[in-house]
């Protein structure tokens, strides 16, 4: 089971990966010729729409910058962490499909920085802790549906993908053990 999970959440980080980012080029800078693939020419000023890969190693050689940050910025992350932490146990609001690979590319930014810088190291508990209590909320919720007789498919339009993993094996795994529990041993 640990594998289809690794599978499932690495297919998910591919895609966010791939996925097309706006970014800003900041100098002039001639086309990059890649196997199916051509970035730029890049002009100053000028907006393009780039897979996120490229624009990482673009950004870190100062050729472009990000026009919208791809990691979870820090008013949304209170914003979920306060409306996924409060005591309803329903899953009213979904998180944006990319929710946890921008999570973990702003713990691992953070990470590296603390690694330089230890006085970031109360930041990234901080962050951490946040994202533990995000994730355990989450679930503590999609256990809690998933296993119930009144789960509905509807209720997939709410979950990220690494979230509509553990909504189908939980509740897979309840409509056995319930038909299991009451009928095992009966003709």
């Amino acid at each position: 089971m640990r594998r289809e999970v690794e599978r499932i959440i690495s297919r998910v980080e591919f895609e966010f990966r791939n996925s097309k980012v706006r970014v800003q080029a900041v100098c002039d800078y001639q086309a990059i010729e890649l196997p199916g693939l051509v970035l730029g020419p890049f002009r100053e000023g000028e907006r393009y729409s780039i897979p996120l890969w490229a624009a990482l190693e673009l950004v870190r050689k100062g050729i472009v910058k990000f026009i919208e940050g791809p990691e979870v910025g820090n008013e949304e992350l209170i914003r979920i962490h306060r409306r996924e932490t409060r005591l309803s146990s329903s899953l009213a609001e979904e998180l944006p499909g990319d929710f946890y690979p921008r999570l973990r590319m702003l713990l691992a930014r953070v990470e590296r920085e603390a690694l330089k810088d230890p006085s970031r190291l109360t930041e990234l508990k901080r962050l951490e802790a946040m994202a533990r209590d995000i994730v355990n909320a989450r679930l503590k919720k999609l256990v809690s549906i998933a296993s119930s007789m009144a789960r509905s498919q509807l209720m997939r339009r709410y979950l990220a993908p690494e979230e509509a993993l553990v909504f189908d094996l939980v509740g897979e795994l309840a409509d056995a053990w319930r038909e299991e529990v009451i009928k095992h041993g009966r003709t």
